[in-house]
């Protein structure tokens, strides 16, 4: 048995150091799945946290959430219902980035948004996601309409 391990101690080293450089790439690949899953889960939980917000603004500011533009038009109340909006978009965005299965949730938030969003030519300065949701909305929806603002 001696000299079985004198004869292959050599290769056996080789094999222990390379057991051992598995063991620290699999536990590095493992730590770096592990923080990539905390990194995620943190999104999802941020974007539920904006999410949970916004639902609380809307809630307090009913006239934003659900306008009637052609009163707000022209008056104080315009330049704070167009920062709703914008915070209406700055949660679709980080909602879309975390949680991509809620693009019809917040699609359906531009419904009631229809008369700035299709009267506004410029919405260019959204993320990719925001930017697609927002050409998708305009392109069903304000291809046919008409201001109702006089």
């Amino acid at each position: 048995m001696i000299k079985w391990l004198e004869k292959y101690a050599p290769a056996l080293q080789a094999l222990s150091a390379i057991g051992a450089l598995v063991a620290v790439v699999g536990g590095i690949v493992g730590i770096r799945v592990q923080l990539n899953a905390s990194a995620q889960l943190q999104r999802e939980q941020s974007a539920r946290d904006i999410y949970r917000e916004f639902l609380n603004i809307s809630i307090s500011q009913t006239k934003f959430a659900a306008p009637d533009y052609c009163a707000i038009r022209e008056t104080a109340d315009e330049a704070a219902y167009e920062n709703y909006v914008q915070y209406m978009l700055y949660t679709s965005e980080q909602v879309l980035t975390a949680l991509p299965g809620w693009e019809s949730t917040m699609a359906d938030h531009l419904n009631d948004h229809k008369e700035l969003l299709c009267s506004e030519a410029d919405w260019t300065g959204d993320a990719p996601q925001v930017q697609g949701l927002i050409n998708r909305f305009r392109a069903k929806e304000c291809k046919a309409f008409k201001s109702s603002c006089s």
